[in-house]
């Protein structure tokens, strides 16, 4: 199966090649102008092998990805492979989801946009006393320090290290809260 970018499409199932030689999981949920929104299911395996109830499960919320750098011609950044599509695949839960990104017109606004590059309106922040109002990083999310309940994720294409980073960092968080070292 091809995988280049304009063939990467919503519904496709693909594998990840971790560094324990283990695989992650994810489905494409939407094509964006930066690439694709993607979900990395809470399901591991020592081979690629599809099982439709591993889609039941987000290890996270879904991420913006370099699409073009982990599919297409340009594969620098591990083993990402296209292994299923699901053709009636309709996304949910995400409707609340906000990607920021910076305005051009100004520096102290933010445009937020949804997972399907739908418009969700400027966020304005001031400087206040210094830093007061500033977006600060959280990791690889971002919030509005002053404002509660707002934490955005950053827009930009992840590659195939921010993403591998990431599934580790959840998958110890699961590992301690169980008590597995």
């Amino acid at each position: 199966m091809k995988t280049s970018k304009s063939n990467f499409q919503v519904g496709d199932i693909f594998s990840v090649r971790l560094d324990n030689h283990e695989y992650a999981f994810g489905r494409c949920i939407s094509q964006i102008s930066l690439g694709h929104i993607v979900e990395i299911f809470d399901y591991f395996s020592e081979e690629i092998i599809f099982d439709t109830n591993i889609t039941e499960k987000r290890l996270f919320e879904p991420i913006p990805i370099d699409t073009w750098g982990l599919f297409g011609k340009r594969k620098k950044e591990g083993i990402w492979k296209v292994i299923g599509h699901e053709d009636s695949f309709k996304p949910e839960n995400v409707d609340h989801l906000r990607y920021w990104g910076m305005a051009a017109e100004k520096v102290t606004d933010t445009k937020l946009l949804g997972v399907f590059d739908n418009d969700c309106g400027n966020i304005e922040y001031s400087i206040v006393n210094g830093d007061e109002h500033r977006i600060q990083s959280e990791g690889l999310h971002f919030k509005i320090k002053g404002r509660k309940n707002e934490v955005f994720l950053l827009r930009s294409p992840w590659g195939g290290i921010q993403v591998k980073e990431e599934i580790e960092k959840y998958r110890q968080k699961i590992s301690e809260s169980v008590g597995v070292k």
